[in-house]
Order: structure tokens, then C-alpha cells, then sequence
């Protein structure tokens, strides 16, 4: 239980008290902390984030082992726990390893770190977060489409447990076709839903931690 039991220990602690030194002592396990527990504490945890039984996170399908907010994680409120609160201890977890200047086995997509870092997200980010989308975006964007995606709209389905839900990627965009002229628009609308609006919730909640880490000195 040590993801829960951190999460308890440490999710009101304030960010001052985050930047003290930090001291982990593993149940039935004796010695003192000088380092090389709070190591293995920071290993052990950042393997736990991407516990698939937590749902926080989902692999993207890329083969390269990297990570993004799951858009489902909401799942997690049956535990008793609001979902986004773990995610502002997960990125409290991040700050105070940087701060630490712990390594943590933790590797998320390039558009999640550019979230982290405010850059503005491009279509190209597709590419490490579902290939085959981003060949699809690619390929309207760089071939005429007149005549080609007859009946598709701005809307994008998403799927929650099974059950398909229609989204639309601007007001009234299940009833405007995608056209020659405004198919930049889409693919820039769903290049933002995809990798934003689906975890905007989770992404704000894990960016809280820039109020912890603005004073790190190389920041």
C-alpha cells in the first residue's frame, strides 16, 4: 500500500514543508534513512503511478513505454478518493523528486511534458501519442479531401467503459462537415482534444505543483 500510504502522509503537507528533507522508513523494515531508502522509495513509487489497478495512467500504443493521463481515471472515485487528488500528488511526487534531484523511472509523452512546461502542442505531438492518428491527421492535412470524408463532422466519440460518447470539438460541430477549407481547423481542434481536452481536469490538477517547484534553483 505504499502508493496510498504516501499519498495520505503527504497530500497536505505544505510546500514548504516539501522542500525539507525527506525521511522514509518502510513498515517492518529497521535502519535509518541516509538516503538510499528514500531512493528506493522514489523507484518503488514511481513504478506505482502507472499501476494499471490505479488507473491514473494509460500506456500510449506506441511500444516505447510512455505515459499520459488516463481520460477514464475518474474510475478512481469508487475508492473514496476524488481522482484529481491523486493527481496532484502525483505531480507533488515529481516536484519534490526534481527538487531532491532524485531520478524517478518515469516517462510520460512529450506533449504531457510540454503541459508541464506551458509549450504550446502541435499535431506532430500526435506521432508519440497514437501513430496511426497522426498518419491520419497527416494525411488530410497534405491531400484533398473534397468528396473524401463524406458524413464526418467536428465531433470526436469517445470511449468510458464501453459506452460510446459523441463530443463536439466546437459548438454545433456535429452538424458542420469537414471540408477542403476548414480541415486545418479540425485536425488543430482534434490534435487539442486529443491530447488536451480529454485530461484537461487531470492536467491541471497535476500542474498545481508549479507553486511548489517555481522556487527550484535552475528554474
Amino acid at each position: 500500500h505504499v502508493f496510498e500510504d504516501s499519498f495520505y502522509q503527504l497530500r497536505h503537507r505544505s510546500s514548504d514543508e516539501l522542500r525539507c528533507k525527506l525521511s522514509v522508513q518502510f513498515t517492518g523494515e529497521e535502519g535509518i534513512d541516509a538516503g538510499g531508502v528514500s531512493r528506493e522509495w522514489y523507484q518503488v513509487m514511481a513504478r506505482e503511478i502507472f499501476n494499471p489497478n490505479l488507473a491514473l495512467f494509460i500506456a500510449v500504443p506506441d511500444g516505447a513505454s510512455t505515459f499520459q493521463p488516463n481520460p477514464n481515471s475518474i474510475i478512481q472515485n469508487d475508492r473514496g478518493v476524488n481522482h484529481l487528488d491523486f493527481f496532484k500528488f502525483v505531480g507533488r511526487l515529481v516536484g519534490k523528486a526534481l527538487y531532491d534531484g532524485q531520478l524517478i523511472d518515469a516517462h510520460f509523452t512529450r506533449s504531457f511534458y510540454k503541459h508541464m512546461l506551458n509549450q504550446p502542442l502541435t499535431y506532430q505531438d500526435l506521432e508519440a501519442v497514437d501513430l496511426d492518428f497522426y498518419k491520419q491527421m497527416k494525411w488530410i492535412l497534405e491531400n484533398d479531401i473534397t468528396d473524401i470524408l463524406v458524413g464526418q463532422t467536428f465531433a470526436a466519440e469517445m470511449d468510458f467503459f464501453g459506452r460510446k460518447e459523441v463530443v463536439e470539438l466546437k459548438e454545433g460541430g456535429s452538424k458542420q462537415p469537414i471540408t477542403e477549407t476548414n480541415k486545418k481547423e479540425y485536425v488543430n481542434l482534434m490534435t487539442q482534444h486529443k491530447m488536451t481536452t480529454a485530461i484537461r481536469d487531470q492536467i491541471k490538477a497535476f500542474q498545481e505543483v508549479s507553486i511548489f517547484i517555481q522556487k527550484l534553483p535552475y528554474n
